[in-house]
């Protein structure tokens, strides 16, 4: 609820201090103020306005909390919430997939990549950090994250242990829109618009422009 401890018809300009107490002590409240207006038709519209903006507040505050309290069932009832056997299924094929293009392509560390290009920064994520900001890679999380806590990098994306250039293009063309999992497997995934529904990566040093015109057209259809 709003107070307003005193109202005082002083000063030139229009002000708000914390009250204090006859002590001269600060509320501690938060909610007290001394409220200084310049003339008396400011102090009369002041006094008019306390009402309904207490009103608005209690509002507000109500719909605030309302807000956050859907949030917090969402978050919890999420986390309740039984996977059903169809999700499972659906979970655990996807996980064999991540797994099978790790293992089929390999992957680097950004350590790697530092020591394969013979960086020197300290920092030894540094290089491949600004690769990736660029959008000149991408990195997916690794499925055991007690093995690898930081991301990993495919290595189909890297030649002589630098980013092939198509990549990048491929990258700007989805504009972001594919979570890193996805671009992996867009990447990996045989694609009906490339010559005998060939994977982009078996064409990504044999047919670039062949690639990077398949990722406009999926862009197009779909960003999912």
């Amino acid at each position: 609820m709003v107070k307003a401890a005193s109202l005082m018809l002083q000063g030139d300009v229009f002000t708000v201090q914390p009250y204090r107490d006859e002590r001269g002590r600060r509320s501690r409240s938060g909610r007290s103020f001394v409220i200084e207006v310049i003339d008396e038709t400011a102090y009369t519209t002041l006094l008019a306005s306390l009402t309904l903006l207490d009103h608005l507040l209690a509002e507000k505050i109500a719909k605030v909390r309302e807000r956050r309290l859907e949030e917090m069932v969402d978050f919890m009832a999420a986390r309740m919430l039984a996977p059903s056997a169809v999700e499972l299924e659906m979970a655990q094929r996807l996980a064999h997939r991540h797994v099978r293009i790790l293992n089929e392509f390999g992957y680097f560390t950004a350590e790697q990549l530092a020591d394969a290009n013979g960086s020197q920064a300290s920092n030894r994520a540094a290089l491949a950090d600004n690769w990736r900001k660029r959008h000149q890679v991408f990195a997916v999380p690794h499925p055991d994250k007690v093995a690898r806590e930081r991301d990993v990098y495919p290595a189909f994306q890297f030649e002589a242990g630098k980013p092939i250039k198509v990549v990048q293009e491929v990258l700007e063309a989805f504009g972001g829109h594919k979570t890193p999992w996805k671009l992996a497997l867009w990447f990996t995934s045989n694609n009906g618009t490339l010559p005998d529904s060939a994977r982009p990566v078996d064409l990504l040093t044999t047919d670039p422009q062949a690639v990077v015109q398949a990722a406009r057209s999926d862009a197009g259809g779909s960003a999912a």
